[in-house]
């Protein structure tokens, strides 16, 4: 009897101890747990966005243009190599292409009196997006405003691949046009040939802008100032002469014509770059 007790009570101590062994594993052990393995799938690419397009030469251009607008300024600028042509050979009513063939001319084309009148001209039924009537004859012609001129302009330029652009710089100051002279551009000013009040006739709504048209409509090319003498120096076809005039006077008749200008401006180191 004996001998069965102690054998129940051996089996019952082995029992307790296998109990114990599974009880004391170590309790920071986490539960063997098994999961569904999933096929590797390749990150999704991020949409490739087009080139950025390089700036047009336009835009370069105005970015050159808005540069000089807010750039320095000295007290006295002058383009020295300007030189003026006469309208009374042969050109009596094309002060403007005259004008034009100045800041051309400084620019290194050689133009004669007539190339622009004969070649280049923009020409309309008005005053304003051409040229109306004949620029030879004093009293058979009209003129010409910014727009038709800087058509006439790019005339020259199309056609003879030219490192430059115009710009119709009408309604900035006196002071503001400084600074392209400054900056080495000619500006073409619309004035009177006789430098006093003109007296308005009519005037031609184009685009919001109201051009006037007076009998002593005259445009100029403005190469030079000092600030010093108060002082701007033209080629005036009027006379075909290269000459100071007071800044104050040349002005006031800039002011009551309307402020009408075009600057030409040298865009050669900006075609390199496109």
């Amino acid at each position: 009897m004996k001998r069965i007790m102690g054998l129940l009570l051996a089996a019952a101590l082995l029992l307790a101890g296998c109990t114990y062994q599974a009880d004391s594993a170590t309790p920071d052990a986490a539960p063997v747990e098994t999961f569904e393995v999933m096929p590797t799938q390749a990150p999704t690419a991020a949409p490739t966005q087009p080139p950025t397009e390089p700036p047009s030469l336009g835009e370069l251009a105005q970015r050159k243009f808005d540069h000089i607008l807010n750039g320095s300024l000295s007290d006295f600028a002058l383009l020295d190599d300007i030189r003026a042509l006469n309208q009374m050979n042969g050109m009596q009513a094309a002060c403007e292409a005259l004008a034009l063939t100045c800041a051309l001319n400084h620019f290194g084309y050689e133009l004669d009196d007539d190339d622009i009148v004969d070649d280049y001209l923009e020409y309309s039924s008005d005053f304003v997006t051409g040229y109306s009537g004949n620029p030879r004859r004093f009293y058979e012609g009209s003129g010409i405003y910014p727009p038709g001129l800087v058509k006439t302009a790019w005339n020259f330029i199309d056609e003879n691949n030219a490192p430059l652009y115009p710009f119709d710089t009408t309604g900035l100051t006196l002071g503001e046009l400084y600074r392209f002279v400054n900056a080495g551009c000619p500006v073409l000013v619309w004035t009177t040939y006789d430098r006093n009040s003109p007296r308005i006739e009519q005037y031609k709504e184009y685009e919001g802008v109201k051009y006037p048209w007076y009998d002593t409509e005259h445009c100029v090319c403005l190469f030079g100032y000092h600030f010093g003498d108060n002082e701007v120096k033209i080629a005036d076809s009027w006379g075909g002469t290269e000459k100071w005039e007071d800044a104050e006077r040349f002005e006031k008749i800039y002011d009551e014509v309307g402020r009408f200008s075009v600057v030409l401006m040298d865009v050669s180191d900006l075609t390199t770059k496109r």
